[in-house]
């Protein structure tokens, strides 16, 4: 009974395309809100406080479908010889059918000047991961009379209540090139991370199934089109379990005034879905929406299988112990601050 009911558990997770069961990890597609889940070192670039919270739902229409939730926080620590040093907090979770997952990771990164404009930061994350199974929430056939589900009817089968905890370890590199927004016209990155690098067993049934290493490659360029608007074209490879995920995107930035940004965004997965997005910043706050329309062939096996989710950050200016908008020295040289951006989008 106890493997008819994990199997059973499986079958529905898969079917509702929870991505642990299938051995990849949960999917964002405004993933630059939850960095430490893309490339801890990202945070390297950022000169302030700051914190993030996204939501993502999806399959609605196929056995309740699956959601994922994560917060990110990142703390920058000024340091001397143009050295910078970074702690972060990730915590993620899901649920799909009567599967679960949670996890809590801490990253630390150290950020160098190599050159004029240039730098480079190299993270490093670990911590706790969790999968779960409870069958609690499950109807059987015992609990339907004359085809109608009565909730109050008791079923004989022996529900289950399952977890397995494991360590998880990775890493994140990045460089960066971000001058002056008066000296260039052109901002650029590129970075490569690595996560479950110790592969855990994740097996609930005591037998043995590792959870596959992830290596991700991200990369892209800030194009200052006007002193009010910008161009980012990126690129992202997930490779996960023999299987390679490649994705184009581009946003576009538009300073309404001092306080105030417009973002609007487009993703391609290759093989999967089509993403739009549109962002709104506002003294720090941003507010980010997106909606995945999927494009692979399971799209004619089930109707509703969208995703909507949303982000909601917020940066900090001041607490981060430095003086400049950004790590490096975005200044005049009258030593008045210059609005020269992160390189990396915020969405």
């Amino acid at each position: 009974m106890k493997n008819k009911l994990i199997l059973t558990a499986l079958l529905t997770s898969l079917l509702s395309g929870f991505n642990v069961a299938t051995a990849q990890d949960a999917r964002f597609t405004q993933f630059y809100a939850t960095p430490l889940l893309l490339n801890p070192a990202i945070m390297g670039a950022n000169s302030d406080l700051k914190a993030s919270l996204c939501y993502r739902s999806q399959w609605g229409s196929v056995n309740s479908g699956y959601s994922n939730y994560a917060f990110n926080g990142s703390y920058p620590i000024k340091l001397q010889n143009d050295g910078k040093l970074d702690a972060g907090l990730s915590l993620m979770g899901g649920k799909a059918g009567a599967f679960g997952t949670f996890s809590a990771l801490a990253a630390v990164d150290y950020s160098k000047k190599i050159a004029d404009d240039n730098y480079l930061c190299l993270a490093l994350i670990g911590g706790y991961g969790q999968q779960s199974i409870s069958t609690s929430g499950l109807t059987f056939d015992d609990q339907y009379t004359q085809g109608a589900y009565n909730p109050n009817a008791q079923s004989n089968e022996n529900l289950l209540s399952l977890k397995k905890g494991y360590a998880d370890v990775g890493f994140g590199f990045t460089w960066y090139y971000n001058p002056l927004r008066d000296k260039s016209k052109v901002n650029a990155f590129f970075g490569v991370s690595g996560y479950h690098l110790n592969e855990p067993n994740v097996s609930m049934a005591g037998s043995e199934s590792k959870l596959p290493a992830r290596i991700s490659f991200q990369a892209g360029l800030k194009l200052f089109q006007t002193s009010q608007i910008d161009l980012t074209p990126t690129a992202r490879v997930n490779m996960q379990s023999g299987n390679a995920e490649t994705a184009l995107g581009i946003y576009g930035d538009y300073l309404l005034n001092d306080d105030m940004k417009l973002t609007l965004g487009f993703w391609y997965r290759r093989n999967d879905a089509i993403a739009i997005l549109v962002g709104f910043e506002y003294k720090g706050f941003t507010l980010g929406y997106s909606y995945d329309a999927v494009t692979s062939s399971i799209n004619g096996l089930a109707s509703g299988i969208c995703a909507n989710e949303i982000t909601l950050s917020y940066n900090m200016a001041g607490h981060g112990g430095l003086s400049q908008p950004s790590f490096g020295g975005n200044a005049s040289s009258s030593g008045a601050s210059t609005p020269n951006p992160s390189p990396f989008p915020e969405f």
